[in-house]
């Protein structure tokens, strides 16, 4: 997440759809940093993948008016996305190892989930997993942003925004970081009932921006 007065934009970062790199691209033009939620505090309560239902009371408490701040995240397609998510869940684990060589390689055998099993329990709701529809909307499910941009367009749209903003956007482009590793094609790690499960999770964001398996 990023807030900034000066041009008066909110940054919604909506987790594993290159908010990392985002959140990079925007901080010389933000006056509010977001943080690890392990990091938040009373005067900084700030993280960054916080929705907005809970960053607008946030605004309500400081006096900030909401609505005249341009408010935009990223949209990706759900089946590539939880891949990736899976990926970075592998990645958490990972760095939990402990115990020397024998040890981790324990640790990662006894705590590593299948994809099935790791799709099988997800949670629209959950911070990391969250949908659009629970990232963006309020608690009536009114949608609180002005513009979602697409994953798989998001230079060109990104830079209709640094446009719409008057900041520029970098000549390198958005820097691709926090990247998930070792990953193959989203269409091969899924069966029926995990492809069943990823459309009923995300049923908002695939019927209103047409994403397909």
């Amino acid at each position: 997440m990023r807030i900034s007065h000066r041009h008066k934009f909110v940054f919604l970062a909506t987790p594993r759809t290159a908010s990392t790199s985002m959140r990079r691209v925007l901080d010389e033009h933000s006056d509010i940093r977001s943080v690890h939620i392990s990091k938040t505090l009373v005067e900084i309560p700030f993280y960054h993948h916080i929705c907005a239902s809970v960053l607008m009371r946030i605004f309500m408490d400081q006096g900030w008016n909401w609505d005249s701040y341009f408010r935009f995240c990223v949209v990706r397609n759900p089946y590539d996305r939880v891949v990736s998510l899976y990926h970075h869940q592998l990645s958490l684990i990972r760095r939990k190892c402990g115990g020397g060589v024998v040890g981790c390689v324990r640790y990662w055998q006894s705590e590593k989930p299948r994809f099935r099993d790791y799709v099988m329990h997800l949670k629209p709701s959950n911070r990391l997993t969250t949908s659009l529809q629970y990232f963006v909307c309020d608690e009536t499910g009114l949608e609180q942003v002005d513009a979602v941009l697409r994953y798989e367009n998001l230079s060109d749209q990104f830079a209709e925004v640094c446009a719409r903003l008057g900041i520029p956007m970098p000549l390198e482009g958005i820097p691709k970081t926090n990247v998930s590793g070792n990953r193959r094609h989203y269409r091969t790690y899924y069966d029926d009932d995990t492809r069943a499960k990823v459309a009923e999770t995300y049923q908002h964001e695939i019927e209103r921006f047409g994403y397909s398996f």
